[in-house]
Formats: structure tokens, sequence, C-alpha cells
């Protein structure tokens, strides 16, 4: 099963966020060759218990890490962002606020988009690429 763009289902739309917010957070760090876990992975429990408020101390510790990239990865802070609010965009205004606890379909998001960027790596790979 790949990633699926049109699917609207808050748990899985969830699950892309922190897949997303844990890629932006993990390239800054790699890039101040730092080396630890993420604030997306260290809240992933709490996150599925209270999505909307977990989300949102997960969207603002990530602005340090966005400024951070703004100069050495820029490009992929403008797909970064991008998606971020692509995402978002696709969320019923009351699913997105609710914190009701997310089911297991939050992990097939999350899971789908990690592994969308595995297969883009892997295709920029083969091309002979950077895939960052």
């Amino acid at each position: 099963m790949g990633l699926d763009p049109n699917c609207t289902s808050r748990d899985y739309l969830y699950g892309r966020l922190i897949a997303i917010a844990e890629r932006i957070e993990s390239i800054a760090l790699h890039v101040a060759k730092e080396n630890r876990l993420t604030t997306a992975a260290r809240l992933m429990q709490r996150f599925a218990d209270r999505p909307h408020s977990t989300w949102r101390t997960i969207e603002l510790a990530l602005q340090p890490y966005m400024q951070r990239l703004q100069s050495s990865r820029g490009g992929f802070l403008h797909n970064m962002r991008e998606l971020l609010d692509q995402v978002c965009g696709m969320f019923q205004r009351e699913d997105f606020q609710s914190e009701r606890p997310l089911s297991g379909e939050f992990l097939l998001g999350y899971h789908c988009q990690r592994l969308e960027w595995n297969k883009d790596k892997d295709t920029t790979a083969e091309n002979g690429g950077d895939e960052e």
C-alpha cells in the first residue's frame, strides 16, 4: 500500500503531519550534526491521545529548525511547508480541532508518508542525484 494523497480521514492526515514534522526536524538535526530524537518522535504517544494540542506543540517547536534550514536547505524547506499547508488544508475544521484520540490509522498515514519519501530517494539515487 502506498500513500493516498486524496485520503481525508482525520487520523490518516494527522499521521502524515507528524511524519512531515519528523522529517523537517531530522533533516535540520542532520545538518547541525546533532544525533537525538525529534520532538515528533518523543511526543508520539501523547500525539495519539491528544492530537490537536500536541500538534500545536510540535509545530511551534519546528520553527527554530525551519529557520536553520532556510539558508542551507531552502528548496527542501519550501517543499515541506507546501506539503504541511496542503495536508492541513485537507482537514475538516471540526476534525482538526478535536482532541478525540487517534485510531491506528494515523500510523498508516505516518508510514505511507515516510515510504513515499523513500521511494523518491530511491528514484533520485537511481538517477545519480542528491535526495535533498
